[in-house]
């Protein structure tokens, strides 16, 4: 960053800044005009000063341009003017004056608007320059940097420099020449008071200045605490589940408490100093008005002035005061501005930074078998202690290479070196004849791709997170009119440039289709899934796709096929004599494998209305109950259901793998069963229970299911019952419940229910043993023979993984990281301890693949010991910071 703030104004806007300021220039004579004009209403229309010698008219508006005499004096005459009477004479200075005020309002709205639409223009110019540095951080520069405190400084902390940017030079500009012509029109008119005035400016922007030294120094406290509570706000979010952990919640609070405390006190003494100084500065500035009507009505008296000097004289100061004092708060808004801008400057300002890329300049890469060479590399931690000594070292491309020994040795060290993902190294690093701190983030992401123990994922899909690593290619601008297909577009594309900002948008095709080995769009689907092959990830993305939901942007045609595949595993499953492994919906049958609540419904909930969980308490369905006389059976269901819950499993832990079979009762809520079972039986009914009893009781009974919790509670005639009450629910659903279920129809796809649900339009049999596999793997056969696992894997491909990708287990990040890795066919891919979430066997198994894949290209990986290595072209392995052993297996011998 530029360290003087005004240069780097100057530098990005001098163009508008110029303009702005001939825009000042040529709005000052009509500005004297204005302060002229009341003069003249006062002495010549009113005290009738232009109808002397008994005049009935008088000349107005003659314009006229003089030469000096020394020139010779001629004169010519632009305008001759009219002659008014002295009531048109006086409604036409009036007017004109009106007309002056609306045109010195006029440039007044012009500068101000551009003023404020550069400033709001070079803010977004110093946002994007600020983050296109923090881009520009080595590995280890942005690692010890709190993101909440990057980001305020970057939405926040520099929003008032974007509002002092269209003032820095336009307003004291602006300010100083209506200043300057009000105090100069007012000496004209009497230098007395013209000096009294100027007296009293002096004096506010001497006295004023100095009192604001401390309520500088205040503000300078107020930012960097705010910014220093930003960051522990935003450290513990990032800890929380610490501090939930070990219960130091109450900790984190005192310490919150204690830096609002020192914010606040700060806060109120700049308020204090604020309004004293604003207190002093209001006295100064009504001290001249003050001596103008005093001594200006006492020389007016005595005829030294006359009214109309003194009426304008009175309306120009009017104009003085809101000036100076903009003047004065734009020198503080300065100090303060210009403090923001150099802290903010030096936070982004390491000493080094990683190459910025240049499309135009035309770098050739080091070709793909020309060595890694390491030469005098070393290390040291924070206290000195050497991670790596000196270290020269050779690894030929392409090659696999393992780097071995315990966790925290060098061997994860010099990956990371390799991997550039730690560049704060003596000694040199390159990859054929080019430094590896030399080359850009883009042209090294040709070369290499790096996977570490820490699988960052951003908030998107699967497929966002895995073609991130193909987004490198620099959209082409070509046409201006293939850019932009409407004025919105042609604008915000004009303020880009203006701005220095991408010109072209993040929606754009930035996909390098090349570094994928595919020709276009069309094959990336191909590409995704070989990557996500490679790194195991297949079974997790299939069976993302088939828990997920089809939304409203596809076609009933496009989801014909899945109705078609739901009859194709009917049909299946009877010629296999399979038909009981699954209950299907049928309207006419009450579904055993259904919990009652969803044999009531026979629907997809939609929205929260009808969930599960709170199926008990909405009003329509216990009308219903009551309507159908289940209201009472439920309950008492559910007492049933209750008592075999306190009496089978009071006094097991919550985490006892029993419960998830009797899922109708959580264990959490077991000590208020057993107060409503022990209510019951003192009562001897669950009639005289209250409100909320008898509601978690029948909560309980729709919950149940017959053979999952095998109590013998659901007969024949308890299921015509319920199958009464489905259709009356279905006959009288309210015109608002519309939207709120989906009901089950076999002959159409249920949007709201998951692909799976679709297909097997059942539930498979509770107690048959190995049911779900037979089912599963028949159903399998068939979309994979009616050709439906490709739209079902690019639903997969759709799932949202979350912030940092919380949403996947850590195996499954894991997975998609090395894909990501793999996707863009890097020449060299290093690993540093990325295998950490699997276990031995996948470890072992996941490697192979990866090595088959990257057969013709270089693997560097760091292992625990050799036998992990087995059939690496090289073993290096380390022993702390230094190498033991550099084994090196001739490729003939391994083959």
């Amino acid at each position: 960053m530029d360290p003087s703030l005004f240069r780097y104004i100057w530098r990005h806007s001098r163009g508008e800044q110029i303009f702005l300021l001939l825009v000042i220039l040529a709005s000052l004579p009509l500005y004297w005009v204005s302060l002229e004009v009341p003069k003249h209403i006062v002495n010549d229309a009113i005290q009738g000063g232009a109808f002397k010698h008994g005049n009935a008219t008088a000349r107005l508006f003659e314009w006229s341009i003089s030469l000096p005499s020394f020139l010779g004096g001629y004169t010519w005459k632009i305008f001759d003017g009219v002659d008014l009477s002295r009531v048109p004479y006086l409604f036409a200075l009036s007017f004109w004056f009106l007309a002056l005020v609306l045109i010195n309002g006029a440039f007044k709205y012009v500068i101000n608007i551009r003023k404020g639409i550069l400033g709001e223009r070079m803010l977004r110019r110093l946002r994007f320059d600020l983050f296109s540095i923090l881009m520009r951080f080595r590995p280890e520069d942005i690692a010890p940097l709190k993101p909440a405190e990057v980001a305020g400084m970057i939405k926040d902390e520099v929003d008032p420099i974007g509002g002092f940017i269209g003032d820095a030079f336009i307003q004291p500009a602006f300010l100083i020449t209506q200043a300057g012509t009000a105090l100069l029109f007012i000496m004209v008119q009497s230098p007395g008071m013209g000096f009294a005035a100027l007296v009293v400016v002096l004096a506010q922007a001497i006295i004023i200045p100095v009192l604001r030294r401390e309520q500088i120094r205040l503000g300078r406290m107020r930012q960097l605490a705010s910014r220093q509570l930003a960051g522990r706000i935003g450290e513990a979010i990032e800890t929380a589940p610490a501090v939930h952990t070990f219960g130091a919640t109450r900790y984190i609070e005192a310490d919150i408490g204690d830096r609002l405390g020192g914010l606040y006190k700060i806060r109120a003494d700049l308020f204090k100093r604020k309004f004293a100084v604003k207190f002093l500065n209001n006295l100064l500035a009504q001290l001249t008005p003050f001596i103008f009507y005093a001594v200006g009505g006492y020389l007016a008296l005595r005829g030294t002035v006359d009214i109309g000097q003194l009426v304008a004289v009175i309306a120009a100061y009017r104009d003085l005061p809101p000036p100076i004092k903009d003047l004065i708060d734009w020198d503080q808004q300065r100090q303060d501005v210009q403090v923001k801008y150099e802290q903010v400057s030096a936070q982004f300002s390491p000493d080094r930074l990683l190459p910025a890329f240049d499309p135009t300049e035309k770098r050739e890469l080091p070709p793909a078998d020309t060595p890694i060479c390491l030469t005098s590399v070393s290390v040291q931690d924070a206290r000195g202690v050497p991670l790596l000594d000196r270290l020269s070292l050779q690894l030929d491309r392409p090659s696999h290479v393992a780097l071995t020994g315990a966790v925290g040795t060098g061997r994860d060290i010099l990956a990371r070196i390799i991997g550039r993902q730690y560049l704060a190294y003596q000694g040199s690093v390159k990859i054929g004849d080019v430094e590896i701190t030399a080359l850009s983030d883009i042209e090294l992401s040709q070369i290499l791709s790096f996977v570490g123990p820490d699988s960052h994922l951003s908030p998107g899909s699967i497929r966002d997170n895995i073609l991130f690593a193909a987004k490198r290619r620099q959209p082409s601008l070509g046409d201006i009119s293939a850019l932009v297909s409407d004025d919105e577009q042609y604008r915000s594309f004009l303020e880009s440039r203006r701005s220095g900002n991408p010109l072209v948008s993040a929606a754009a095709d930035w996909i390098d289709y090349r570094a994928l080995g595919v020709e276009g769009p069309d094959q990336v689907y191909d590409a995704i899934r070989a990557a996500l092959d490679v790194a195991g990830a297949l079974p997790d993305i299939n069976r993302f796709g088939v828990r997920g939901r089809f939304d409203e942007s596809h076609s009933e045609e496009f989801l014909q096929p899945f109705v078609h595949a739901r009859q194709r595993v009917r049909e299946r499953l009877a010629e296999k004599g399979m038909s009981h492994l699954v209950d299907s919906f049928d309207p006419e049958r009450y579904n055993a494998g259904a919990s009652v609540g969803e044999n009531l419904l026979f629907g997809v909930p939609k929205g929260k209305r009808l969930r599960m969980d709170t199926l008990q308490r909405d009003i329509f369905v216990r009308s219903i109950l009551e309507a159908e006389a289940l209201m009472e059976p439920l309950i008492d269901l559910g007492l049933h259901i209750a008592e075999m819950a306190v009496e089978t499993f009071a006094g097991l832990p919550p985490e006892h793998p029993v419960f998830e079979r009797y899922s109708a009762i959580r264990p959490e809520d077991l000590p208020r069963f057993q107060e409503i079972v022990d209510s019951v039986h003192a009562r001897g009914t669950t009639r005289a229970l209250s409100a909320s009893a008898r509601t978690r009781l029948l909560g309980a009974g729709l919950a149940y299911i017959e053979p999952r919790h095998r109590l013998g509670l659901v007969d024949d005639a308890f299921s015509r019952r319920v199958l009464r009450a489905r259709q009356s629910f279905r006959d009288h659903l309210p015109s608002h419940y519309v939207d709120e279920i989906e009901f089950y129809d076999p002959d159409r796809y249920m949007r709201a229910a998951p692909v799976g649900d679709n297909i097997l339009f059942g539930r498979i049999s509770y107690g048959i043993a190995n049911a779900p596999e037979r089912v599963y793997a028949l159903a399998r056969s068939v979309v994979e023979e009616l050709n439906l696992d490709r739209p079902i894997f690019a639903l997969g491909l759709e799932f949202e993984v979350g912030k940092g990708g919380w949403q996947l287990q850590p195996v499954q990040r894991a997975r998609i990281a090395i894909a990501r890795a793999l996707i863009a066919h890097p020449q060299v891919l290093v690993m540093e301890n990325a295998f950490l979430a699997f276990t031995p066997a996948e470890a072992e198994t996941l490697l192979a693949s990866i090595r088959s894949a990257m057969k013709d290209r270089t693997v560097i990986a760091t292992l625990a010991d050799s036998e992990e290595a087995a059939g690496f072209d090289r073993i290096i392995e380390f022993e702390g910071s230094r190498i033991v052993s550099r084994d090196v297996v001739e490729l003939a011998q391994s083959a």
